[in-house]
């Protein structure tokens, strides 16, 4: 998160159409550990979880690149206010801001504009 907030930044203040690609190095390489724990890893998860079991959606990992974006170059072209406040939330959970979950647009709106400058 933080290289792709400040490969943003980057292209925000170089006034760049395009950002850079970043690779998010913190999740672990599960082909990696596959091939080194062959089937030791799925006979546990077999015997840990019951047959036909998924990840809920709520405990799925968020992809916040896409709305950090957004909203950056919203701010840039000066259309923040016109974003959807569920986007707003969404890019103030992202990078952190620590706004409650009830923030009102108006507060999302500066909130936002005064960490991005």
């Amino acid at each position: 998160a933080v290289v792709s907030t400040q490969s943003t930044g980057e292209a925000i203040a170089l006034e760049r159409d395009h950002i850079e690609a970043t690779e998010d190095q913190t999740q672990p390489d599960v082909a990696a550990m596959r091939s080194r724990a062959g089937g030791e890893m799925d006979a546990f998860s077999q015997s840990v979880f019951p047959a036909g079991y998924a990840i809920p959606e709520a405990c799925k990992k968020v992809d916040y690149k896409p709305i950090i974006r957004k909203v950056e170059y919203s701010v840039r072209g000066g259309t923040l206010a016109k974003l959807p406040v569920a986007d707003l939330r969404l890019y103030a959970k992202g990078v952190k801001l620590g706004l409650k979950s009830t923030a009102k647009k108006a507060e999302l709106v500066a909130a936002i504009s005064k960490f991005i400058g």
